[in-house]
């Protein structure tokens, strides 16, 4: 067993010196490409449509509108810097304080509000107001 097991560590040995001796497949030289070998391809011709398309758009339409960026209107959220107080709160708090403590969302507590049905009278209301009777004006 001794004598197999010797035989079998130097074929395996053997096997693995003899695959980093080879030569790679690969070329390791390579060519510069001449210019004229690479094909250039022409960038296709605009579309020609037969009808003018402005008809079928809205009047005025612009296709261009609201891409122009204005930086005055971006909003700028600034980043809140962290309050170093100089001193661990830790020590001012009791022991075992959770300020998520109750946090938790139970179904059972929301308590859910129906929509209201719409009222709708079985008479004319302009036949009880005033002539000319305008609820918005002041």
């Amino acid at each position: 067993m001794k004598k197999a097991t010797t035989y079998l560590g130097i074929l395996f040995l053997g096997t693995v010196l003899t695959s980093f001796s080879s030569t790679p497949d690969c070329k390791t030289n390579c060519e510069p490409l001449p210019i004229d070998t690479i094909n250039y391809i022409e960038p296709t011709e605009e579309v020609a449509l037969d009808f003018d398309t402005k008809a079928y758009l809205p009047d005025g339409f612009d296709a261009y509108k609201g891409m122009d960026a204005d930086i005055s209107k971006v909003v700028f959220i600034e980043k809140e810097e962290e309050m170093d107080l100089g001193f661990n709160t830790a020590f001012y708090l009791p022991i075992d304080f959770d300020a998520y403590k109750g946090m938790e969302l139970n179904l059972e507590d929301v308590v859910f509000i129906e929509d209201e049905e719409a009222i709708e009278l079985d008479f004319n209301v302009q036949n009880y107001l005033p002539e000319n009777f305008n609820a918005y004006s002041r």
